[in-house]
């Protein structure tokens, strides 16, 4: 709940860094920074030297960090050309990806409390965001964007069964982080050599960018999940994940001076109301 709060909060951090700089540096940014926060915390703690690398953990991470770039990448070109609303309401959609996903690829029995309640969550996130207001290229990436996050997360709790998490998740973040960089060297060469300007002159979306995103949001975030996935199964933290329209809509509140109408409250209740059943009555 605490990584999908932090999630909400980069969701709109990102939107306003997107005015300024390309999807892909920010991703680049975000990604490199999430990597040396890791890196450093475990070599600072004495850690490094207990991490269990093996071809199989570099193998998986590479895997997963191919299918985050994938995600990461569509959404946030989608949201150049969609809204924030419809993107926060698709990219939730992986919250219905991910029990199918589970159930027919890997044969996973789900009980009818955990349809109930991704039921629920999706009828919240239609009423939170106020659904799809047309459906053109924007919308499409996103859709392909909530496909691969599903795809991520499904695989992370399969392959954390078989790697050290740790590795596992420093070499995701690194393949992000490097493929970002390479996208953004190839198609966003003015956005790519603006940045080193921007960190130097404290423009505050970058810096919030780096803090939010980078440190909490990438660094932090993906190591409580890949750590956390060892005992949750894919759907729970799917339906978790499908809060963070609830906090993006809070933070949207309190940062953007949005209004959260009567419909987007009642959505946000049912989306927790959703999420409380499947957890609960499991």
């Amino acid at each position: 709940m605490l990584v999908t709060a932090i999630w909400g909060v980069g969701f709109v951090v990102s939107h306003n860094s997107l005015q300024i700089i390309g999807p892909h540096t920010i991703n680049g940014l975000r990604f490199m920074v999430a990597v040396l926060t890791i890196a450093s915390y475990l070599i600072l703690s004495n850690n490094w030297s207990k991490l269990k690398w093996s071809k199989q953990s570099i193998h998986h991470g590479v895997a997963l960090g191919g299918l985050l770039f994938a995600a990461f990448a569509t959404q946030t070109i989608g949201l150049q050309f969609t809204s924030t609303a419809n993107t926060g309401f698709i990219t939730g959609l992986n919250v219905v990806f991910v029990p199918f996903i589970a159930w027919l690829w890997l044969k996973q029995r789900l009980k009818w409390q955990v349809w109930l309640g991704v039921g629920l969550a999706t009828v919240g996130l239609l009423l939170l965001t106020g659904g799809v207001s047309g459906f053109g290229i924007g919308e499409t990436l996103v859709l392909v964007c909530a496909f691969f996050f599903a795809l991520h997360i499904v695989y992370t709790g399969v392959y954390v069964q078989q790697c050290d998490a740790l590795v596992l998740t420093l070499v995701q973040l690194a393949v992000v982080a490097v493929i970002s960089l390479i996208a953004a060297a190839i198609y966003e060469v003015e956005s790519l050599q603006r940045m080193p300007q921007l960190v130097m002159q404290f423009n505050s979306d970058i810096w919030l960018t780096i803090f939010v995103s980078g440190v909490l949001g990438s660094g932090v975030a993906y190591v409580v999940q890949t750590l956390s996935q060892q005992y949750l199964e894919s759907w729970r933290v799917a339906l978790i994940y499908s809060t963070e329209p609830v906090f993006a809509a809070i933070a949207g509140v309190m940062l953007l001076n949005e209004v959260l109408g009567m419909w987007g409250l009642i959505g946000g209740i049912f989306v927790l109301v959703g999420m409380l059943i499947a957890e609960l009555m499991e």
